[in-house]
Formats: structure tokens, C-alpha cells, sequence
């Protein structure tokens, strides 16, 4: 059996949904950056047409990654619920709530994705609108769901570690 001086597997447990939460906080950050920059004033049309051929392949390159961190989430955070540690499962709950709630935002986002598929297959020239409004969901759902469940499950970790 490890030392729990070496390993502590509870440690961990505690931790793994702030670790899972700020890579798919940072990844959403960062999307939003990287596809902002398609908009700017700058570029003005010039991408219109190539946006949705590069959303067709980015789009489903990054699907894993955030089921993955958003299932790390919503598991780990779940058996920290269940496990109870002292007053901080609370905070477990409200940030697996919260990060159940990312996927609250499926059916108005995939509207947004399919527009843009729809363009890549018979392309109009709108694919800077249309992208455009994939971030301005993607913006509000960051802001709404995915910060406050990092808050969470960080001031939840904070909470249950000092008693480890």
C-alpha cells in the first residue's frame, strides 16, 4: 500500500475538479481569442469564406477535449459531493451544477455550429456573422457557467484541503 505521506489519493480527488475546470476555462478562453482575431476590423471580409472550412475541422477536433475536462468535472465533483468533506461539498455541488449547466448551452450553440457547417457546404460570404455569433454564446456561457463552477470547485479544494 502507497504512503499517504507520498500519494494521497484523496488529495487529488479534491483537487482533479479545479484542475479539469481551469484547463476547459483556459481552452474556452482560449478559442475565444484565437477565433476573435478572424474579426477583426482589420481582415475586414477576407475571411468570410474561409471561416467555416476552418470551424468544419476545428470544431469536432475540439469536441474530446471538453467532454473529457467537462466528464473529469462533473465526476470528480460529484464524488466529492458524495463523499462529503465537511462544508465544502456544497461547493462541490454548485460547481458540478455549474458545469452540467456548459452543456445547458448545447442546443443554442449547435445552432450557431450548424450555420457554419451549413456555410463550409454552400458557401455565401456570411461566415464572419455567423462565427461571430458562435462567440458571442460561447462568451456569455464562459461568463455565466464555466467561471463560477472554477470559483466553485477552487473555493470548494481550498475548503477540504486545509482539513487533509
Amino acid at each position: 500500500m502507497a504512503s499517504r505521506a507520498f500519494f494521497d489519493p484523496m488529495t487529488l480527488l479534491r483537487a482533479a475538479p479545479v484542475i479539469s475546470s481551469t484547463a476547459a476555462l483556459c481552452y474556452s478562453f482560449d478559442q475565444y481569442n484565437f477565433l476573435t482575431n478572424f474579426l477583426r476590423p482589420i481582415h475586414g471580409d477576407y475571411f468570410n469564406e474561409s471561416v467555416p472550412s476552418y470551424f468544419a475541422s476545428f470544431f469536432p477536433a475540439g469536441l474530446p477535449q471538453i467532454l473529457l475536462f467537462y466528464g473529469i468535472s462533473i465526476g470528480t465533483g460529484m464524488a466529492n459531493v458524495s463523499s462529503q468533506p465537511n462544508d465544502a461539498w456544497r461547493w462541490y455541488a454548485a460547481g458540478t451544477a455549474l458545469a452540467v449547466g456548459h452543456f445547458a448551452f448545447v442546443p443554442k450553440i449547435m445552432w450557431a455550429v450548424s450555420a457554419l457547417f451549413e456555410e463550409f457546404e454552400d458557401p455565401k460570404g456570411q461566415g464572419n456573422r455567423k462565427l461571430k455569433r458562435w462567440l458571442d454564446i460561447h462568451a456569455v456561457r464562459s461568463f455565466v457557467v464555466d467561471l463560477p463552477a472554477w470559483v466553485c470547485f477552487s473555493v470548494a479544494a481550498l475548503a477540504s484541503l486545509q482539513t487533509v
